[in-house]
């Protein structure tokens, strides 16, 4: 789309973070269908005569910002229709949360609209972060001055909108509408919600009285009642504040009647709501939302009850971390990381034929590249524009072995055969980001990546780090890199260029003697994580199966003596038995996910098998992967086929 007129406040003080709501009044004389296109900068929720119609837009990039379309049935009559528009800005906004310039754009498809925009910016309101559920957007905290009709395009003072030019990118999202189900299966236990299962749902509540209402989400539920002493103080292993903490949203009442809609759906198992004064909650309703996966096969096998159980409970937690994009979990960052977003996909590849979101994140990651080939490990994130790589750095935006993934991953995708032209697009993505990679290979012929070089979570390992290796180094990032080589050969074997083949495959053979000269004990038959050569794990020699095909690794790790890859790395542990015919080890790796998906109290897949030195997130969508090990017939080694043959090109 060229330039557009978008709306915003006509004050010139009004920066973010602030809340406005638009309203359109119009009248219509017979039934009919409104029909318009909308976005917003960061969000907006619609309301039609009060009743919610549609929130967005999908999130996107300042590459490309979306728009989306709604269509609503009307009475004759009189009807209003408000936006409510959210602006928080880069402190409080959520992490996933991109931004240009505030405003709302609408464009009336049906001729029913009034000309005449109104707004108000709602005072009486502040926004505040959380220790908590700190990735998602601020809270609200109102006084006794917030207009509480104002969704009803009633009450406070309304002026009429102005406009400025817009020239971003405008594109209609290929989504489809994310779902909303009313959740029934929860009960109620004092001040507490207690759900059946986690859920991630907007809610709709009704509370009159003088006072004060505090509405708190937190992930453990509790499937005893009475509830046990300390549920509402008590922690996580490893965190320092209790489940209830922060301020929640926060409303003060006058003794009117209200009625409040969440602006952004919550995630977790527990909603404290705690009532100060005579406010009494008249009633509350919650709406499941998320993307409307279909699924060719249930999750399920229906004659092992301890293997449904686990991919039962692995599709709730992929369920619960994809919406407008993937998301690493509901609760915390909600993030979409190369990484985590390469395993949902080989599992969704497995279970649905719906490949939208797929291609959305695919171009989305891309869209984050640095002018130097670096990808940021997440994307869209508020955090891209300041970033700068630093040399051993530690939980920043760059993670060396991700930009390395993203290759593998497209390369995943492209085995589908679903979009080419896609491919092709994109190809150019991940030369520049093997480009970057060999930019920082030193004189050693190993890399010397800046970022922060997580591999994996493991309690002897200093944020995810090997030992000695936080200045990008290590050999399991180098073997990760090494296959990545490999598979952007296959990528150009078959979508791009005969001499990119042969200069991938030249990169990747000297990367391979650097590997085995600086890293291999021959008298161990193992592969040392550090140029010390004092320090082996079993990553490497996963690693080594897959990107090495040596299979001299395999005593090593059977002798179990090894540090052992948590949930998420063991993807490619469980992938090289598979690929390697390790019955015996993937059958006692496999153990690990039937005792985490039977762990008291978890109805997800959680971020790190349960320990006791650290228990964050209870709904991680990187530990769902065993539905694409149960599911997949082929590998993540097998190369590209053809088009027409169905044969490799390259072996």
């Amino acid at each position: 789309m060229t330039t557009q007129l978008w709306m915003r406040p006509v004050e010139r003080a009004v920066e973010p973070p602030f809340f406005a709501v638009f309203r359109n009044r119009f009248e219509i004389e017979a039934p009919t269908l409104l029909r318009f296109t909308y976005s917003a900068d960061e969000r907006a929720g619609f309301f039609c005569d009060g009743e919610a119609v549609a929130d967005g837009p999908p999130r996107g990039t300042p590459q490309r910002w979306f728009t989306a379309t709604v269509e609503i049935p009307l009475a004759p009559g009189s009807h209003v229709l408000t936006a409510r528009l959210f602006a928080f800005g880069r402190e409080l906004t959520a992490f996933g949360q991109m931004s240009v310039a505030p405003g709302l754009f609408v464009r009336d498809e049906s001729g029913l609209l009034s000309p005449d925009w109104e707004y108000q910016v709602c005072m009486g309101c502040s926004f505040a972060g959380s220790k908590t559920d700190w990735g998602s957007y601020a809270h609200l905290l109102t006084d006794e001055d917030f207009n509480w009709r104002a969704l009803d395009g009633e009450g406070g003072e309304w002026r009429k909108a102005a406009y400025f030019k817009d020239s971003r990118v405008l594109e209609p999202s290929s989504l489809p509408e994310m779902r909303r189900e009313e959740v029934h299966g929860y009960r109620r236990s004092g001040p507490f919600f207690l759900f059946d299962d986690y859920v991630c749902v907007y809610g709709d509540y009704v509370f009159s009285g003088t006072g004060e209402v505090r509405l708190r989400w937190a992930e453990p539920g509790c499937d005893s009642d009475p509830l046990p002493p300390g549920f509402r103080n008590g922690c996580k292993p490893g965190d320092p504040y209790p489940y209830f903490s922060g301020p929640g949203d926060r409303f003060r009442l006058t003794g009117e009647r209200i009625r409040w809609r969440d602006y952004r759906w919550h995630a977790g198992r527990t909603l404290e709501v705690t009532l100060f004064g005579d406010v009494k909650l008249e009633s509350a309703r919650f709406f499941r939302t998320g993307y409307p996966w279909r699924l060719r096969r249930e999750p399920a096998v229906p004659e092992d009850e301890r293997l449904t159980r686990l991919l039962r409970r692995s599709w709730n937690t992929l369920q619960a971390c994809s919406f407008e994009t993937l998301m690493d979990c509901p609760y915390y960052e909600q993030l979409q990381y190369i990484s985590d977003s390469r395993f949902d996909l080989l599992s969704l590849y497995e279970l649905t034929d719906d490949t939208r979101l797929a291609e959305n994140v695919l171009r989305q990651l891309s869209e984050g590249q640095y002018p130097s080939g670096m990808l940021p490990c997440r994307y869209p994130t508020k955090e891209h524009a300041q970033y700068r790589a630093e040399p051993g750095e530690f939980y920043k935006l760059h993670i060396p072995s991700f930009t390395a993934f993203y290759i593998q991953m497209l390369h995943d995708f492209a085995k589908l055969r679903r979009n080419d032209a896609l491919v092709r697009t994109l190809l150019s993505a991940a030369r520049k980001a093997a480009g970057y990679l060999a930019s920082t290979v030193g004189a050693d012929g190993l890399l010397h990546a800046p970022g922060w070089n997580f591999i994996d979570w493991l309690d002897n390992w200093e944020a995810g780090i090997p030992p000695e290796c936080r200045y990008g180094e290590g050999c399991t990032l180098n073997l990760i890199y090494l296959l990545s080589l490999r598979q952007l050969a296959d990528l150009e074997q078959n979508f791009g260029a005969a001499e990119y083949v042969a200069e991938y495959g030249k990169q990747a053979d000297l990367l391979e003697k650097a590997i085995r000269k600086h890293y291999y004990l021959a008298a161990r038959n193992c592969y040392a994580e550090n140029k010390s050569r004092n320090y082996v794990s079993e990553h490497a020699q996963v690693f080594a199966l897959l990107a090495l095909n040596d299979r001299s690794v395999i005593p090593v790790l059977r002798s179990g003596k090894l540090d052992e890859c948590g949930i998420a790395f063991s993807f490619y542990y469980l992938e090289a038995c598979r690929i390697h015919g390790l019955d015996d080890l993937f059958a006692r790796r496999r153990e690990r996910y039937y005792e985490t998906a039977e762990y008291p109290g978890l109805r997800t897949m959680p971020e790190l098998f349960p320990n006791g030195w650290w228990l964050r997130s209870d709904c991680h969508a990187w530990g769902t992967h065993f539905l694409y090990q149960q599911f997949a017939t082929g590998n993540i080694l097998e190369p590209i086929p053809h088009m027409e043959t169905g044969k490799t090109l390259l072996h």
